[in-house]
């Protein structure tokens, strides 16, 4: 059996798993994440790859990450947060070393994004977005059957699409970002503001579900944008089908009806049918979708 290693680097936790190239998952290991550390924890991570990767003579490593990573260097970018100590790190070279195996790296939603064509909701389809909503709101485009990267690697950032241009200013240098309104961090924001107390995310979602008026105002202020922001994707990309993932997603019942309206009401008429399906992948997508991608790309560099 061929087997990879696909690393998941998150803004919390960090999971290193070995994957064969039928998408199982054969061991897993978890650190926490400390991405402020800068260079120290990836070479860390990379230390815990290598013996991994030894013990199963895994023959490639995929990485996604939080944040910007350059396409052709494999390093950080400044992305939302141009002073922090991981930007300019060099990624991929720093796990190659430590590994002594072949890299790929890319943003962790892009990366979920493969697993949903390998693996997912994406499987059989050749054009499709995936969205990712958690504590903020990333993507990945899927077009043509291949993992789209644009010219530095950024493409796919869809919570950076402006559905206010008025609105509220974003790290990344816009106005009005979806993730300012669709994400786990807006809805405790928000609702925080209207309860005039601090509350959670899950809290929110919490309250919903037992039929708090005002929490359910604040998901339909989300659902409402997420729809909009489907349907400017629809209307750029004319994708097969739209794909939501992420935690949040345990909570789209609440945002469904909502979300398709606003949806509908975005998207071009000969659009609006798009089907918006859910993610089966729960949190196993990162790893998974690192590990597939690194087998892929090894086998095109091999050729």
């Amino acid at each position: 059996m061929v087997y990879a290693l696909g690393i998941d680097i998150g803004a919390t936790n960090t999971r290193i798993a070995v994957v064969d190239a039928a998408g199982k998952i054969v061991e897993v290991e978890r650190l926490p994440s400390r991405m402020a550390e800068g260079a120290p924890f990836f070479e860390q991570v990379g230390q815990q790859a290598q013996r991994l990767g030894e013990k199963y003579q895994a023959r490639a490593v995929g990485v996604g990450t939080a944040g910007q990573v350059h396409r052709a260097t494999g390093t950080y970018l400044p992305g939302l947060y141009p002073e922090a100590p991981w930007v300019g790190v060099p990624l991929r070279d720093l796990v190659a070393q430590a590994t002594g195996l072949p890299t790929f790296v890319d943003n962790d939603c892009k990366i979920h994004a493969y697993a949903e064509l390998k693996l997912g909701a994406g499987r059989g389809y050749t054009d499709f977005i995936s969205l990712t909503l958690g504590t903020g709101l990333g993507g990945g485009i899927i077009a043509n059957g291949e993992l789209v990267h644009g010219a530095k690697g950024i493409a796919g950032h869809m919570g950076h699409i402006s559905i206010d241009p008025s609105g509220p200013p974003c790290p990344c240098g816009n106005r009005g970002c979806l993730e300012l309104y669709a994400s786990g961090t807006a809805v405790a924001r928000m609702a925080s503001r209207l309860l005039d107390r601090q509350v959670t995310s899950p809290e929110v979602f919490r309250l919903a579900a037992a039929g708090d008026e005002l929490a359910l105002a604040v998901l339909e202020q989300m659902a409402r944008a997420l729809g909009r922001g489907l349907g400017a994707m629809a209307n750029m990309f004319d994708p097969q089908v739209l794909i939501l993932g992420g935690s949040i997603m345990q909570w789209y019942p609440l945002l469904e009806e909502a979300t398709l309206r606003s949806f509908r009401s975005s998207a071009m008429t000969e659009l609006r049918d798009i089907p918006i399906l859910l993610s089966p992948l729960a949190g196993d997508g990162g790893v998974l979708g690192a590990g597939l991608y690194a087998l892929d790309q090894l086998e095109k560099v091999e050729r």
